[in-house]
């Protein structure tokens, strides 16, 4: 049993060492990246009547429309010109469709935009164009009534090798990887999207902030993503809240996230000391019992021992006498 006290003292004094130890807390920023739909107009200045090659790519749509806008196509379809659209189809899903497109011009002023929009007109993609002699004025928005964006976040624990996995497994400072994503649902590109991001227990508690970077421009339909990586310090269990904000593009769009952090090796050892602290009682109570039972021996030993009040040994002459 001395053992087991042995192992239960290295086993806090490990435990101590281990999340006392502080690594070197950095924040690695993964380089953010733009996917989805995109169209790029080769030249980026023509007048009407003539023609650019559009390159299309990154829709999963089999056919698209295409139209010339002014406005920027901020206040919708009504600033585009509806019947000089022209929808063609996809040769070889994977591969860019490179397509001959007739400007014409469109029906409010510039700035002008080519929009390709796919089949179900979730995936749209612009691309500024200049229209020769056409007028330009200012931009118009229309009153916003809905989000412009959507924000995802995931998050995970992430790879700690060597002494910085033993720490974390006994619950001391334990990286993760946070992940977010900003996607255009809006007719138009977005450049003044700002993120700002925190990590706790609950939503009233701050333990790290994301070092998330501003998206810059967010084209129509485009999806903008980074991965960060923070520090939570020990102690490091249980629960954690991600939150992100969006705001500076419509509505303020928040998104959060709950991951749950078990340190198993605070897990095992713990069993392990219990184990022996239970062993520990149980030793404790089968020696008392021992005890017990031995002293209980020991008596009736003694009280066999003892001589009868009516022995001859102790008898009175008187007793003895003949009659």
């Amino acid at each position: 049993m001395e053992r087991c006290v042995r192992i239960v003292r290295l086993i806090v004094a490990a435990t101590m060492a281990f999340a006392c130890l502080t690594p070197l807390l950095a924040h690695a920023d993964s380089e953010p990246t733009t996917t989805g739909p995109t169209v790029v107009a080769t030249p980026g200045e023509v007048a009407p009547g003539s023609t650019v090659r559009l390159t299309i790519d990154g829709y999963r749509s089999p056919y698209v429309t295409m139209i010339i806008c002014g406005n920027e196509a901020r206040r919708g379809s009504g600033d585009c010109a509806l019947t000089a659209s022209v929808a063609n189809e996809f040769n070889d899903p994977d591969q860019p469709m490179v397509y001959n497109f007739t400007v014409v011009a469109p029906p409010v002023d510039c700035p002008c935009i080519v929009r390709v929009v796919g089949g179900d007109t979730s995936e749209v993609a612009v691309a500024p164009i200049v229209i020769t002699g056409h007028p330009v004025g200012p931009l118009v928005d229309p009153p916003v009534v809905g989000p412009l964006v959507k924000v995802g976040v995931s998050a995970r624990t992430a790879d700690m090798p060597g002494l910085d996995g033993i720490r974390s497994a006994l619950g001391g400072d334990t990286a993760f990887e946070v992940t977010v994503a900003v996607r255009n649902v809006s007719d138009i590109p977005l450049a003044s999207v700002k993120l700002s991001g925190t990590g706790g227990r609950d939503n009233n508690d701050i333990i790290v902030s994301l070092p998330l970077d501003d998206p810059g421009l967010i084209g129509v339909g485009q999806t903008w993503r980074q991965t960060v990586t923070v520090t939570v310090p020990a102690p490091s269990f249980g629960e954690l809240e991600w939150r992100v904000t969006a705001s500076g593009a419509g509505p303020v769009i928040d998104a959060n996230v709950t991951t749950q952090h078990r340190p198993w090796l605070v897990v095992v050892l713990t069993l392990v000391a219990v184990g022996c602290v239970m062993a520990l009682v149980l030793r404790t109570v089968v020696r008392a019992r021992d005890r017990r039972r031995n002293e209980s021996e020991a008596e009736d030993d003694e009280a066999a021992a003892e001589p009868s009040a009516e022995s001859p040994a102790t008898a009175s002459p008187d007793s003895m006498a003949a009659p």
